[in-house]
């Protein structure tokens, strides 16, 4: 029986854990979501600017019904106005410690984030790391945040990092292509990350990097929302021979899993009538229930 693992789902609100600004940001790209596809998260009858990005302990348990298991999180990042709870999610994932998995963010600019990382996954038993350039606004480039990564490398837990693109207005996109997560790649070679959104709009360039590194992998969560795009990366990975490297996640509030596997099996509507390839069907297959056992072997 297919395994269905969600590797990418949030655990935060408003007011509580998103600035006003932030929550602007993030209804305006809602909204522009929704006219591009059906396959977009709708709280339901009053959805509107102020709970649409909502993920309450509630709405992660009604959209996560199906999954087998799911790795959640919440970022910390005061840059861009986030600042999740991290003792709230080890709290959530130690009462439904049958499906969800609980994975700590700390923030790199922190002077004490090694010491952070340390208490959350020791003490409170998170088991990854999440964390982001855009919205923390951090250089992955720059050598002083090294240590962090090889405490993550040290203590066996995976990493997940978004790069790519992001609604919110302040987040600095020069420190957002994938190809400038290379040094800690190279610093890091036995932490295994996975790269969120397959660094859209840069996927090609995500592609290449996890071609390179055997311990890069990424997921194709809010992919589907732009279909050209979404076939276009999935070409780029069979071409350079790495679809065996792309894993499923939602990214829920954006998206439920059973939305963005929708979506995957609309890849090839944009092709539909012409002569270009096809996106295979057990290649989609794979990455909705197979691929994750390679990033995540210690669950399969």
């Amino acid at each position: 029986m297919p395994m269905l693992f969600d590797t990418h789902t949030n655990l935060m609100w408003y007011p509580d854990h998103l600035s006003d600004e932030f929550v602007d940001f993030a209804w305006e790209a809602k909204r522009a979501k929704m006219k591009l596809s059906d396959d977009v998260y709708f709280a339901g009858e009053g959805t509107d600017q102020a709970n649409a990005f909502d993920s309450k302990p509630e709405q992660l348990l009604e959209a996560s019904v199906g999954s087998d298991r799911v790795i959640v999180f919440g970022i910390k990042a005061p840059f861009t106005g986030i600042n999740a709870d991290q003792e709230l999610i080890a709290n959530f994932v130690n009462q439904h410690s049958d499906k969800f998995i609980g994975w700590c963010s700390v923030d790199p600019n922190d002077d004490d984030c090694i010491e952070q990382l340390e208490y959350y996954v020791n003490d409170l038993g998170l088991r990854g790391l999440k964390c982001s350039p855009i919205y923390q606004n951090w250089d992955p480039q720059d050598p002083k945040h090294i240590p962090l990564f090889k405490k993550a490398e040290q203590l066996g837990i995976p990493v997940n990092i978004h790069q790519g693109t992001s609604f919110v207005r302040p987040g600095p996109l020069k420190y957002a292509n994938p190809i400038q997560l290379e040094d800690i790649a190279v610093a890091c070679p036995d932490l295994r990350i996975v790269i969120a959104h397959m660094g859209h709009p840069w996927e090609d360039e995500c592609v290449v990097l996890i071609r390179k590194h055997p311990n890069l992998y990424t997921n194709i969560s809010a992919l589907h929302y732009r279909p050209l795009r979404h076939y276009q990366a999935f070409m780029s990975a069979i071409e350079y021979g790495v679809e065996h490297k792309l894993v499923f996640g939602s990214d829920f509030p954006s998206a439920t899993a059973p939305q963005v596997i929708a979506g995957q099996h609309k890849v090839n509507d944009v092709v539909e009538g012409t002569n270009l390839p096809r996106i295979p069907d057990e290649m989609i297959h794979n990455i909705i229930y197979e691929n994750w056992k390679r990033f995540l072997p210690e669950y399969a």
